[in-house]
């Protein structure tokens, strides 16, 4: 309805009134609008910024040479990574064929020092390749074609019975964990277009130098994570090389209680689990490392299963009072040699078990350390 104006046409004062407050309702609106109904700019929105932040952990993995650190790392990658894409294995291809010939190379060399011979004429052969081979740099190189002869050199050696007698021989001196593993597919790893497995490059063992970093984003975590070389030089820089970590992961592997340490000599023998042991109690006590929380993963359940049913640990730790070839006896004992090193320094660790190779394995153990890590972070108020 029009509004009424007075009798001269100018507007009434209730008309006026009217636009008045129909002009301040609109402004209001307006405002109202502005203010509480638009979306805000994120960096202004702090319980937005609170919701979408992530932990970030930073995990150092420490032990002695050859207790599945790297492989640790290679099981990260292949869950929270890209995996192992056909350049990532090629990558690989070199270090896996090294593993494999070196092993040989190690068994063959070893045959006068235990009175063993090859059985047959080719496995002397063959045996006598290895020992005046060179030119190994040269074999692995980028674009090298493989010596075809080598496949039936190797399997004609694998197969004498005096490199197997070797072979049982093997914790008298250093041969690599999976030796029998890249032996026994020789035939495959030794063609030119050999493309290692995701199982190759879990097994194969690779020398870590320095400090290697590992980033990985999660669904509620940024984990990064630093493999710290296990050879003795390398083990003289780990303190020093990360300030402030959120955990330590230290692995040690269950196997190695009748094995030698590879930087030992003939005439100074060492067992690898004392020193494995003495690593452990060194890193308890540095003083930067007393507020941080110490997971350790006593690793190689698997080999660790086959070796005890063919030897006795009492032939090594003569205080072991349990049945020799018990496989749970044994690993507890193995474990409470550690836990009483916790307990001299008066400190908590958490123990698990896990077999570094098998990625369902890996995957369980994981899940313990994210979620143990996790809320030690939300303890310590660790939100970045």
């Amino acid at each position: 309805m029009p509004q009424r104006e007075d009798d001269a046409g100018q507007p009434s004062a209730r008309s006026i009134w009217v636009r008045l407050r129909n002009t301040i309702e609109h402004v209001l609106r307006c405002l109202f609008t502005f203010f509480f109904s638009s979306p805000r700019p994120r960096n202004n929105s702090p319980a937005r910024e609170v919701s979408t932040e992530k932990q970030e952990a930073r995990l150092l993995v420490l032990g002695a040479s050859d207790t599945g650190k790297s492989t640790f790392m290679r099981q990260m990658q292949l869950l929270c990574g890209h995996g192992y894409p056909v350049h990532e294995r090629l990558r690989h291809q070199p270090h896996i064929r090294r593993n494999l010939l070196e092993s040989l190379h190690k068994l063959v060399s070893h045959l006068a020092a235990y009175g063993a011979q090859p059985a047959t004429p080719e496995a002397q052969e063959a045996a006598q390749a290895f020992l005046a081979w060179e030119d190994l740099e040269g074999l692995l190189s980028e674009g090298a074609l493989m010596d075809k002869t080598l496949i039936p050199k190797a399997q004609t050696l694998w197969a004498d019975p005096g490199i197997q007698e070797v072979y049982r021989r093997r914790s008298d001196f250093h041969l690599m964990t999976n030796a029998e593993y890249f032996i026994a597919y020789a035939e495959r790893i030794l063609q030119d277009e050999y493309l290692p497995t995701v199982e190759d490059i879990l097994r194969m063992r690779y020398v870590t130098r320095g400090v290697v970093e590992h980033r990985h984003e999660l669904k509620n975590m940024i984990i990064t994570m630093y493999d710290m070389g296990g050879q003795r030089p390398e083990r003289e820089n780990w303190a020093r090389q990360i300030l402030d970590p959120s955990a330590i992961l230290f692995l040690a592997s269950l196997s190695e209680f009748d094995q030698n340490v590879e930087e030992a000599t003939e005439y100074e023998p060492r067992n690898r689990m004392v020193e494995s042991m003495e690593i452990f109690a060194e890193v308890l006590k540095y003083p930067a490392f007393q507020n941080i929380p110490v997971i350790l993963i006593l690793n190689k359940n698997d080999v660790f299963r086959a070796k005890i049913k063919e030897v006795a640990i009492r032939q090594f730790f003569q205080d072991f009072v349990g049945a020799d070839y018990d496989e749970n006896a044994v690993r507890e004992y193995i474990t409470k040699r550690y836990e009483q090193i916790t307990e001299d320094h008066k400190r908590n660790i958490m123990v698990r078990y896990t077999e570094a190779t098998d990625t369902r394995d890996f995957q369980d153990v994981f899940s313990f350390v994210s979620d143990f890590v996790s809320r030690f972070l939300l303890r310590r108020g660790a939100l970045f």
